[in-house]
């Protein structure tokens, strides 16, 4: 059988299985599973894997098999189906820049807990984009076994989806009433209906959970809380400047657990489980690996007319140009880029402790190994704004840059 060694082999096989299927939509999330056959009913754990959004290979190798073809779902599978499976995708092993967990879920634990336990149920689940009702008890208990960062995962994406579809039509604008942490205060029909996207998968999976967004606010009085912007760069994307991301943070008492912040134009998802960073695309995770080898700093420029702030005086001054590329994205994907390597640093002032806006990109930079401080070089929320580097000297030399523009501002 030919090998897929290279990214473009591996999309080329995922084109022509999802081709083959008419009428195809990939999945929200899916999973295969194994009830054992002393157990009763289906529960989370019998999900040791679960998929939300990516991974689309394994969804459509599962998808050929069982003859699945859109929305929710769940399929039992006969050991010939999940030999038929791990067959059909097993030539992706050969591409070893990134993990292979499906394949190595099949064939190397739910094959042999089967030929231990021949009488066990192996169920496939798909969740469609669409909220729907289901009496399988299959699929009650994958939903109960997403961990926060697949919820955050799906929840993101599901409002990236609006974005990207909704990007480059005419769109109505409506006015926010300040919160004293936003300068633009400009929404669109998109900033709505992916916040309602976002909200509507959160509930699917955590019903329980608080919700604040930056369109409708908070409800809810649980510890756990979820942060959303739903779309980050209203003005960059209303402009079909494809800059934006979608944010989603999952915040408990003891910090946050789960981030996500979607680019919806070149869907890449950048996602932390609270511990490691990485990067979805193409169907696989990459560790996300910050360095400061582009030179490129991002700054926050928005600010006051009437008065010096640090965003408008750093990027004009000529020291950080002898040293940085100084950008102005007018987005936070920026924040998750310097996590990526894709900026060497991001400075903003600002409060942000909280903030819908800057949380998942934080919580990418801190789980990715930057240097992420307050403008003082103190403890991030301890004072004003943030300089997020991706290593020390980066950092070093960034304060002493922003320290006399925050005398000029009044620090």
């Amino acid at each position: 059988m030919t090998q897929w060694k290279t990214m473009d082999e591996i999309l080329a096989a995922r084109t022509r299985f999802e081709t083959a299927i008419e009428g195809w939509a990939p999945p929200q999330a899916h999973g295969v599973g194994l009830r054992p056959s002393a157990a009763t009913t289906h529960a989370p754990e019998h999900f040791p894997l679960v998929n939300a959004y990516g991974h689309r290979l394994p969804a459509v190798v599962i998808a050929t098999v069982v003859g699945h073809k859109s929305g929710t779902a769940a399929y039992r599978l006969s050991r010939e189906d999940l030999e038929r499976a791990i067959e059909l995708i097993s030539p992706a092993e050969a591409y070893v820049d990134y993990d292979h967990p499906n394949l190595w879920s099949w064939r190397d634990r739910l094959l042999p807990a089967l030929t231990e336990d021949p009488e066990a149920e192996i169920v496939a689940v798909f969740i469609g984009d669409e909220p729907e009702q289901h009496q399988d008890p299959a699929i009650d208990a994958f939903r109960a076994a997403f961990p926060d960062h697949a919820v955050a995962i799906a929840a993101a994406t599901a409002g990236a989806a609006v974005v990207r579809e909704m990007y480059g039509t005419d769109l109505s604008h409506f006015d926010k009433s300040p919160t004293g942490q936003e300068i633009n205060h400009s929404a669109t029909e998109a900033d709505i209906a992916s916040e309602k996207a976002i909200r509507e998968t959160i509930a699917t999976y955590r019903p329980e959970d608080a919700f604040e967004g930056e369109e409708t606010g908070r409800s809810g009085d649980s510890e756990r809380r979820w942060l959303v912007d739903p779309l980050c760069g209203t003005l960059n994307y209303a402009a079909q400047t494809p800059l934006a991301a979608v944010n989603v943070a999952l915040v408990t008492p003891d910090g946050v657990q789960a981030a996500v912040a979607a680019d919806p134009i070149s869907e890449e998802i950048f996602w932390t489980d609270g511990t490691d960073a990485w990067v979805r695309k193409g169907g696989g995770d990459t560790a996300l690996t910050p360095t400061p080898r582009t030179r490129l700093v991002d700054i926050q420029c928005d600010g006051p007319l009437d008065r010096p702030f640090v965003g408008g005086q750093l990027v004009a001054d000529p020291r950080l140009r002898a040293h940085f590329g100084p950008r102005v994205m007018s987005s936070t994907l920026a924040v998750a880029w310097v996590a990526a390597g894709r900026r060497a640093a991001y400075v903003t002032d600002g409060y942000l402790e909280g903030s819908v806006h800057f949380t998942a990109g934080i919580a990418l930079c801190q789980a990715a190994g930057c240097i992420v401080t307050d403008l003082e070089g103190n403890r991030l929320h301890e004072g004003r704004g943030m300089i997020a580097a991706a290593d020390e000297v980066t950092h070093r030399q960034l304060l002493d840059l922003v320290r006399p523009h925050l005398d000029a501002a009044g620090v």
